[in-house]
């Protein structure tokens, strides 16, 4: 067989394999990261507030279903209404926040706090860092960054839409509700979610910031649907060291 013909062989195998291959769909993506969040919600109760309250409040999590049936997401959502209740009634707000703070199961773009980061470390400056966050259009049209905004020694960072161009054209709050959450849970619950559930997106925000200056940083929600309000709001406190930067 000439060279000629092996090349091409090879060729038309590679692309076999190409057509053949299929990527993990979004489906399968967010059913994996939902049962990772059961996975981190029982450590992150852990580590806070020890074993024997773990159980009380995550009793049962382990046998929650991880189908993406209409029942399986119902009985997910009942779960976790009821978990937050109990977790509620177990301790105090920051204790609450810093529990759901550390159960965000997303990740953020590496490359996108490496990003930033190095435009902090070249302008030297957090205002200036503001204004680029604000110059990105990246989701519909919207900042990736949602909109950051600096008041005293707090960084102020309200969501955008999730689906911006349903937000602009949604008539009824109800709409707007829906085009602007971001949690899928929330959106197709039918019973009323504790707000606490809403703190687990700070620890998104959380991971930006503290790749930005490099050390920890302390996140609280100040606004959510879920509390009443039009708009979901983290706010990070700026570390001492960058306060006159």
């Amino acid at each position: 067989m000439s060279s000629e013909s092996t090349s091409y062989r090879k060729k038309k195998e590679q692309s076999n394999i190409s057509d053949n291959y299929s990527a993990p769909s979004h489906r399968l993506l967010t059913k994996v990261c939902k049962m990772k969040w059961f996975q981190k919600f029982a450590d992150s109760l852990m580590q806070h507030l020890g074993d024997a309250t773990r159980e009380i409040i995550a009793q049962g999590w382990e046998n929650v279903p991880s189908g993406s049936g209409k029942r399986a997401k119902e009985e997910r959502t009942e779960w976790i209404r009821s978990a937050l209740e109990r977790l509620d009634a177990s301790c105090d707000e920051k204790t609450r926040n810093q529990i759901m703070v550390d159960t965000c199961p997303h990740s953020y773009p590496k490359t996108r706090i490496n990003k930033m980061r190095a435009e902090f470390e070249r302008l030297g400056n957090l205002d200036e860092l503001l204004k680029i966050m604000w110059e990105d259009t990246s989701w519909g049209g919207g900042s990736f960054y949602d909109y950051p905004v600096r008041k005293g020694d707090m960084i102020n960072i309200t969501k955008v839409p999730y689906n911006p161009k349903a937000y602009k054209s949604a008539i009824t709050d109800e709409e707007k509700r829906l085009a602007y959450c971001h949690c899928g849970l929330v959106k197709r619950s039918k019973e009323k979610i504790s707000p606490t559930f809403c703190c687990c997106s700070g620890g998104w925000v959380k991971q930006l910031w503290e790749g930005i200056f490099q050390q920890s940083v302390e996140v609280a929600m100040t606004e959510s649907l879920l509390k009443g309000d039009t708009r979901c709001t983290h706010s990070v406190r700026i570390p001492a060291d960058f306060l006159k930067i």
